[in-house]
């Protein structure tokens, strides 16, 4: 059978054929036999030759074949092959040229003696006990020449951040020994005198320079360590009141064995409004709205508005701070607050008036001590409405520790609260609260697991005072998910009532307890190159007013999307005690 092909479809063939063309050209052939692949590696990078074309005349190939003795000889000394022996030889093919060559490489050279010196006042300094004890040169290695010149460059490097900038080698070579196969490396280096810092110049246009200067981690006459400058470049950075923190030392003004520090601040917007919507199965849909003004005055004050309102939960939030004795590490916050939160069976209405202490420790854990009233007006279950008047001192802490990743693959955190309310200060009542909840992740070749642990206690001497913010419940996105938001708990105590109740439905409302524990194990994978991962997970727990906690456990799947602010989850979960039946859990935020 024979068919026709039109005009255009042999000019499209005629042309896919000429644009492959180039594509299928013929391409040098080098070829290397013997010795390590380290070593073939080496040799192919440094010949010259393997830049040719195949146009290139025979004449010039052997002038280059020449050339290649020496290059050759020199890729093998570099990996310490002193004694290489060679056969090549060139092909000349029809569409190209080709080389082949035999390599012979002999015994290695190998490291017989590393001998450090350092003078100059850097000689006990120890900073530089690495390059004794570490040098990543081995005794008993192949001389390795990248690694010697690795070695050298450490030291310049070590010598420059902590201001020995005249630093030099007073002596730096190899010594080979190629009948017995060995190489002595000698390195003495002189570090000359360690600089200190000499003046400080800030350029800034928006906040008193005493301020500024209240965050620097160094002063005039220290020495110069340049982890110090970056650590404040960090700080200036993390404070909000900077766009762009550049801080260099100006090199070309070294005197008297001092370096000036040049410091450029450049201001963030000062005013900013922002406008967001989110959504949770907690409290359902919500819009948020803030304002902060960054610099109230040249201290650094500050103040910042935030509401949070959704159907059954809306927070608001009005807070003044004031930077410390170190700005960077403590503050003081003056604020007040407004919070409400409808349940199935509760309702809470809370004002809040308070003032906080925040301490960054240097070991990193975030230390707050705070003094709050708070006037809240409740209504658990058919109650009728009660409002209490606390006052409640607390101190916190808290650490977070992560990779940074928005889907973090390795890290925890911990926060500890321990509150209460002297009915010696005026509160209605008294009570003692602790409250903790951690979060570990760690990740694997194969996805990552997720836990999470909650824990409440609270003793006082009459339960039913306890308004329905301070009571304990569980239930939800971030607890026993498989149950509703908050409905897990004590229900009410009939235990002495004989009688028949003329409300069934109050044997059922939960009531909230003075103790708490959920426990969750999740696990996620990752699809490859992707922004999605699936979960599965188990959930236990619930609230309880003594020791004996009836626990409600929670399992199912979910999908994450994983987003620069954290993931976005979406969860199918099924009560596993009881006959709530399965429920969708939605939520987002980071995972730590």
């Amino acid at each position: 059978m024979l068919t026709s092909v039109s005009p255009f479809a042999r000019g499209f063939a005629l042309l896919l054929a000429l644009v492959a063309l180039p594509l299928m050209a013929a391409e040098p052939e080098i070829e290397l036999e013997g010795g390590t692949k380290s070593l073939r590696e080496n040799i192919r990078q440094h010949l010259t030759l393997a830049d040719e074309s195949c146009k290139t005349p025979l004449w010039r190939l052997h002038a280059l074949l020449t050339d290649a003795e020496n290059e050759i000889a020199v890729a093998a000394q570099a990996l310490g092959y002193y004694e290489l022996e060679y056969e090549a030889k060139l092909r000349n093919d029809k569409e190209c040229w080709g080389l082949d060559i035999t390599l012979t490489p002999g015994e290695p050279v190998r490291v017989k003696e590393v001998r450090i010196e350092i003078n100059g006042e850097g000689r006990q300094d120890d900073i530089f006990k690495s390059l004794y004890e570490k040098p990543g040169i081995k005794i008993g290695n192949k001389l390795n020449h990248g690694n010697y010149e690795a070695l050298k460059a450490r030291f310049g490097t070590l010598a420059a951040i902590h201001g020995y900038f005249d630093a030099t080698f007073e002596h730096s070579r190899i010594s080979i020994n190629t009948e017995e196969k060995s190489a002595i490396i000698e390195l003495v280096y002189n570090t000359g005198n360690r600089y200190r810092i000499g003046a400080i110049n800030l350029q800034h246009d928006i906040l008193n320079e005493s301020f500024l200067r209240r965050y620097f981690n160094f002063a005039e006459g220290d020495y110069y360590d340049s982890d110090q400058l970056l650590e404040l470049k960090n700080l200036y950075n993390a404070s909000n009141y900077f766009s762009v923190a550049s801080i260099a030392p100006n090199l070309q003004e070294l005197k008297d064995n001092k370096v000036t520090v040049d410091m450029q601040l450049e201001a963030r917007k000062r005013r900013e409004y922002s406008v967001g919507a989110g959504v949770d199965t907690d409290a359902g849909p919500r819009v948020l709205l803030g304002f902060e003004d960054r610099y109230v005055n040249s201290n650094g004050h500050s103040i910042a508005a935030d509401i949070n309102a959704a159907e059954k939960k809306t927070n608001a939030l009005l807070a003044y701070t004031i930077p410390m004795r170190r700005p960077a590490y403590e503050f003081l916050r003056i604020y007040t607050g407004y919070e409400k939160e409808i349940t199935d069976t509760t309702r809470s209405y809370k004002d809040t008036y308070g003032t906080s202490y925040t301490y960054y420790q240097d070991n990193k854990w975030l230390q707050t001590y705070a003094l709050d009233y708070e006037r809240e007006d409740s209504t658990i279950g058919t109650d009728p409405e009660t409002s209490t008047d606390l006052i409640i001192p607390s101190v916190s802490i808290t650490r977070t520790k992560t990779d940074g990743n928005p889907y973090p693959l390795s890290g925890w955190t911990l926060l500890a609260k321990l509150s209460g309310s002297p009915q010696s200060l005026g509160s209605d009542f008294s009570f003692v609260q602790l409250h903790l909840r951690a979060k570990y992740i760690k990740g694997f070749s194969f996805g990552r697991i997720l836990l999470r642990s909650e824990l409440g206690t609270t003793q006082l001497d009459d339960f039913s005072e306890l308004p329905a913010s301070v009571r304990f419940f569980a239930g939800g996105d971030a607890s026993v998910r498989g149950y509703d938001y908050k409905s897990l708990g004590p229900t009410r105590d009939f235990s002495g009532f004989t009688g028949p109740l003329e409300n069934p439905k109050l044997a059922d409302e939960v009531i909230g307890g003075n103790n708490l524990l959920v426990n969750s194990i999740e696990y996620d994978y990752r699809f490859e190159d992707s922004k999605w991962a699936a979960a599965v997970f188990f959930d236990a727990g619930n609230a309880a007013n003594d020791t004996k906690i009836e626990v409600k456990r929670g399992a199912g799947v979910g999908a994450r999307w994983i987003s620069p602010i954290g993931p976005i989850r979406i969860d199918v979960a099924k009560a596993l005690d009881g006959d709530e039946g399965w429920r969708l859990h939605i939520s987002m935020g980071p995972d730590l």
